[in-house]
C-alpha cells in the first residue's frame, strides 16, 4: 500500500442508478450530525472544524430532501 493514500470517511453520498427495469433509484446516505459531533469530541477534541463539518451535513441533508421531492417530476 502507498505511503501518500489518504484515510477518507464518506460523511454524506447521493446516488442516482438506473436498474435492470430502467426505473431511476435515488439513494443518500449521510452521517448522523449529532454523532457525528459525539465522536469527534471523543477521538479527536482538537479538531477545530467539527461544528462546521455537521453543519456542512446538515446543508447537504436538506439539499438532498428537496432533490428526492422535486426528482418525481423528471423520472
Amino acid at each position: 500500500m502507498s505511503k501518500n493514500k489518504k484515510t477518507k470517511a464518506l460523511l454524506f453520498n447521493l446516488t442516482a442508478s438506473m436498474n435492470d427495469r430502467g426505473d431511476i433509484e435515488l439513494e443518500v446516505d449521510s452521517v448522523n450530525p449529532e454523532d457525528y459531533i459525539r465522536t469527534m469530541e471523543a477521538g479527536m477534541p482538537s479538531y477545530e472544524g467539527t461544528y462546521k463539518v455537521a453543519s456542512l451535513i446538515r446543508y447537504l441533508k436538506s439539499v438532498s430532501e428537496e432533490i428526492l421531492e422535486k426528482s418525481g417530476r423528471y423520472v
